[in-house]
């Protein structure tokens, strides 16, 4: 720390206590309103899930086990379609 004029070193520079400890409170109640509202967003956003889930005519693991096998017939069925116009291609009926 530099010295003053005669010598004697300064004081810490000079801190409000009452303002930092006000800004601290705001800042911790800030967040802890933050948390809150964020609870209650999820809580909100969990209901509604839920809700839709259960309104559904089947549930979710039936739909995706359907929609799988959809894809796997449109797969088979792409893939055949594709070795056919091959053989076809080989053996020239097509041009």
């Amino acid at each position: 720390m530099a010295a003053d004029r005669d010598g004697a070193k300064p004081p810490a520079a000079y801190i409000d206590r009452r303002l930092v400890a006000g800004g601290v409170l705001l800042m911790t109640g800030g967040f802890v309103a933050c948390l809150v509202g964020a609870a209650v967003g999820l809580a909100a956003l969990t209901s509604a899930g839920r809700r839709y889930v259960a309104d559904r005519d089947e549930p979710p693991v039936v739909m995706a086990r359907r929609r799988l096998n959809q894809a796997k017939s449109a797969t088979a069925a792409g893939f055949g379609a594709w070795q056919e116009y091959e053989r076809q291609a080989r053996s020239g009926v097509g041009s």
